[in-house]
């Protein structure tokens, strides 16, 4: 009934509007799918079979619309080797019960190829491993990262020793990524993410994110440069616990701080012991020398306590002209004896002013209220208001001087 079509070049496809199947099929096309459309004249082939499922779907619709109105579809088939190709496809109406399917010129080049080419140039990072991990594939923003140039990465395991030169490091981020590669393994639907310091190709240390996963037999693996996100993200936290003009800690990371020296102490049988610092007369120094000569007798006097101090011990402005001095595992006697040294410190003259001003130097004394913990302390709101005590005695006795708070 329908030979005719094969007289014509390009390939053409009989399909059934009721049946939505392929009932006759013209050389080029059988040449095209090989041995699938053999005998549909006898047996015609469902065009799920031909097409799959989804554009079988799109098909039937487009076989539902009124004669002259069918509108035109893309279709993603599989040529006899299995290739898969695009085609641009139009149907035109034969009969009431029949349409012709007319295939335009496939995609100048296959889907498959089309993939890794949108994958090599994709903006991010992708790369690709057999089920032993064996390298598959890099795309171009991957190479950028990891293309180191005196290692040629062929198997997963030899990155490692390249990007984590630090065998401590290394062996941490190894033991994360294959816990969590065996985890995906067992489920396919999950997608690990693990963040490490990692040396890149251009010899920077870069903080990288990396998400990977197991899909089918492949190993995938992205990730995103996290550097300066990361750096900014501890700029804030900085920012928000310390002291601008000082550099210190400001209050709210010493209360942190020395919260956690009280419950290391009690767990460790020992004591910290907290210092209140309070220049003497800061309001006539300022009133004398200037708002800006007192920003320089604060920030020597950070520096000077600073240079006094131990790496554990932790210094902070409090506000104003007060500062504390925590010190863990320190008694009350050594706590004193460090209070009198910062004190026998702060005496030296400050040098304050920039310029023709430099020269002007400041006398500054200050007075300083200490606590030692007990068994029993918890709470480093108390502790510090058990310093402030001892401090209020120490300027009520005629500041320039060290007390402590009496049990």
């Amino acid at each position: 009934m329908f030979r005719w079509i094969d007289a014509v070049d390009v390939p053409l496809l009989v399909v059934g509007v009721s049946s939505s199947r392929v009932v006759a099929a013209n050389p080029p096309a059988r040449a095209l799918f090989g041995g699938r459309l053999d005998g549909v004249e006898e047996a015609p082939l469902p065009l799920a079979d031909v097409a799959g499922v989804e554009d079988a779907l799109a098909l039937g619709r487009a076989l539902a619309a009124a004669p002259g109105r069918e509108p035109s579809v893309q279709l993603m088939l599989h040529d006899a080797s299995g290739e898969p190709l695009r085609f641009a496809a139009a149907l035109s109406p034969l009969t009431d019960e029949h349409r012709l399917l007319t295939l335009g010129e496939p995609s100048s080049r296959s889907l498959r190829r089309d993939f890794l080419e949108i994958l090599e140039q994709l903006p991010a990072p992708i790369e690709l491993y057999d089920r032993d991990l064996n390298a598959l594939f890099y795309n171009k923003v991957a190479d950028e990262f990891f293309l180191y140039e005196d290692q040629n990465i062929i198997q997963h395991d030899d990155w490692w020793a390249v990007g984590f030169p630090d065998p401590a490091e290394r062996d941490a981020a190894f033991a994360e990524w294959k816990a969590k590669t065996e985890e995906t393994r067992l489920d396919r639907s999950l997608t690990a993410t693990s963040e490490w310091k990692v040396l890149c190709r251009d010899g920077l240390t870069r903080m990288v994110q990396f998400r990977y996963r197991w899909i089918g037999d492949y190993f995938v693996m992205s990730w995103w440069d996290v550097t300066a996100h990361r750096q900014t993200e501890q700029q804030l936290r900085q920012l928000a616990v310390s002291d601008p003009l000082t550099g210190l800690w400001n209050r709210r990371r010493l209360i942190e701080d020395t919260q956690a020296a009280l419950l290391q102490a009690a767990a460790g049988d020992s004591a910290c012991s907290l210092l209140l610092l309070d220049v003497d007369w800061f309001k006539s120094i300022n009133d004398r020398y200037g708002h800006s000569a007192g920003d320089d007798v604060l920030r020597a006097l950070a520096e000077r306590g600073l240079a006094a101090l131990r790496t554990s011990d932790v210094m902070a402005r409090m506000g104003g002209e007060e500062f504390a001095i925590l010190l863990p595992g320190t008694d009350t006697e050594s706590a004193m004896t460090l209070a009198e040294r910062l004190l026998a410190t702060i005496r030296t003259p400050i040098a304050t002013g920039t310029g023709a001003n430099a020269s002007v130097l400041v006398e500054v004394t200050a007075s300083i209220g200490g606590t030692t913990s007990h068994g029993a302390d918890r709470d480093a709101l108390a502790l510090i208001e058990r310093a402030d005590r001892a401090l209020y005695r120490a300027k009520a006795e005629g500041r320039n001087r060290v007390a402590f708070d009496e049990p």
